[in-house]
């Protein structure tokens, strides 16, 4: 484990360190370092954000999954494919068109994510929450808020139109301090409240019977743990815009780095992280002159991920 861990954080570091200095802009870093002219402007007002915006981002959705996939025991199981995403991404998109700017996007955002889990746990409740019937009414919501959020972009203005088919790309591009400090307040909150909560986790992973026999609450724990994964992926949501497929491919990531079926909740931080700097620095160099959202590349690498995690889990299936 401690292996993989350097290995990972060695690579994102590596990937941190080219993103930093590679660009448009030759950096001069003594004019930089020194706060001085053009060079202090492009990496602490520019890169600098953007490069921490993408590492927390990151971080908060490799978390979000690791936390879904571990306590219902299922690899497809995050918050992008079980709707609590396109809820914090309706959400955004309301404030959008109702005060005509992107001012209050990251309310709507945290506001839709807490509130589609609130209405998913609810449904899924019968006599517990039950893991089967949380992902399956988390996909109907997730595809009835996709509607809603085409819906909304529909009746909005052009300009309205045009910054919320940007914000629904997900890109870091322009994203400053308030950014940073939006993902690493969430990040210093969750922090404790999954270190208490790891044992619990940790115990989920086994099964709920064993779970019970070990004396934890497991209904109860099931709620704690997926309000601090939606309010991880609301805010990484919030931030960004939907950048897909993060939370969904890191936990997988570190387990196979790892070796573990544990929750891995370093290593699928880590493995979040790099994906999202990586995604965000083929965002910056684009394809061919065309520079497109990160959310564009983590969506490519996803969707054939998704189709090998399906192959591979039914080939297991049937062993």
């Amino acid at each position: 484990m401690s292996l993989a861990v350097s290995g990972t954080a060695f690579v994102l570091l590596a990937v941190a360190g080219l993103s930093v200095t590679i660009g448009t802009w030759p950096l001069d870093w003594s004019s930089a370092l020194s706060f001085t002219g053009m060079d202090a402007t492009v990496l602490w007002d520019f890169r600098a954000p953007r490069i921490l915006a993408a590492l927390l981002g990151g971080a908060c959705l490799g978390l979000s999954g690791s936390i879904f996939q571990t306590m219902l025991r299922n690899p497809l199981a995050s918050p992008d494919i079980i709707g609590f995403t396109a809820g914090s991404s309706a959400g955004a998109l309301l404030t959008i068109v109702l005060s005509g700017g992107t001012a209050y996007v990251v309310v709507g955002a945290l506001g839709g994510g807490l509130m589609t889990g609130a209405l998913v746990m609810s449904l899924a409740w019968r006599g517990g929450l039950d893991p089967f019937r949380l992902v399956l009414i988390g996909l109907a919501f997730g595809i009835s808020l996709m509607a809603l959020t085409n819906f909304l972009l529909g009746i909005s203005s052009a300009p309205q139109a045009a910054d919320a088919a940007r914000w629904l790309a997900g890109s870091f591009s322009a994203r400053g301090w308030d950014a940073v400090l939006t993902l690493g307040l969430t990040l210093l909150c969750a922090a404790p409240l999954l270190a208490f909560l790891r044992f619990t986790l940790d115990r989920l992973d086994l099964g709920d019977d064993l779970a019970r026999l070990l004396g934890l609450p497991v209904d109860a724990a099931r709620v704690g743990l997926a309000l601090v994964a939606i309010a991880l992926a609301a805010a990484a949501v919030s931030v960004a815009g939907p950048i897909a497929f993060v939370a969904f491919m890191a936990p997988p990531t570190a387990r196979a780095l790892a070796g573990s079926h544990g929750a891995c909740l370093v290593l699928s931080a880590l493995a979040g992280s790099a994906i999202t700097l990586a995604a965000d620095f083929a965002a910056r160099f684009g394809i061919a002159g065309y520079h497109l959202p990160a959310g564009v590349f983590t969506a490519l690498i996803g969707g054939p991920f998704l189709l090998g995690l399906v192959i591979l889990q039914t080939r297991r299936n049937r062993l």
